[in-house]
């Protein structure tokens, strides 16, 4: 349910016409439902599953690929030419996940393979991260995105008010999801 609401809160950034990434990740996938109440999309992805998802949409998307090598640890194609696919092209948002989140840092992940996120994060207007609140439990050693380089967090409410503080601070704006959509 989270998940869900997350992916709804996030949808309500978008627009008919948006150019959009959307990262690997299941809570990135959470926004695809919601994809199909607007039109003219152009959606750049590094993972199959969301691609596959996007094809098979009545109203679809025009679909983007990242191409690269496939990394079986993260599910999503990475690399050079995953990067420079994505630096040859302009977004409106990336829609980022997060393996783990430190408040003072940003987001981190487990894999030292942070560039391409970085280059999605350089090719869109804004950036927004969406995490359960229970990746604050998860720091992890690699530092992905720092918060100057996000414009939003999207997460439950089960965010401590202390973080919200903390990270809003950082200047990102705190979305938060609840699943009755209030």
């Amino acid at each position: 349910r989270q998940k869900a609401a997350i992916g709804h809160c996030a949808a309500s950034l978008l627009h008919n016409n948006a150019r959009i990434i959307i990262d690997s990740g299941s809570t990135t996938a959470s926004i695809l439902p919601h994809l199909i109440d607007f039109s003219r999309l152009v959606v750049m992805t590094n993972s199959l599953n969301v691609a596959n998802y996007l094809t098979q949409q009545d109203n679809e998307p025009t679909v983007l690929m990242t191409g690269g090598t496939w990394d079986p640890q993260s599910q999503s194609f990475q690399g050079h030419m995953a990067e420079k696919v994505t630096h040859a092209y302009s977004f409106d948002y990336a829609f980022i996940g997060a393996s783990g989140i430190d408040v003072a840092r940003g987001t981190t992940t487990f894999n030292e393979l942070t560039g391409l996120t970085e280059t999605m994060a350089k090719a869109a207007r804004e950036v927004a991260v969406v995490a359960e609140s229970s990746k604050f439990d998860h720091r992890m050693p690699n530092l992905e995105l720092p918060w100057q380089s996000i414009t939003y967090l999207i997460t439950d409410s089960e965010i401590a008010p202390s973080v919200k503080q903390a990270i809003s601070e950082q200047g990102v704006k705190v979305m938060i999801a609840t699943p009755n959509g209030e």
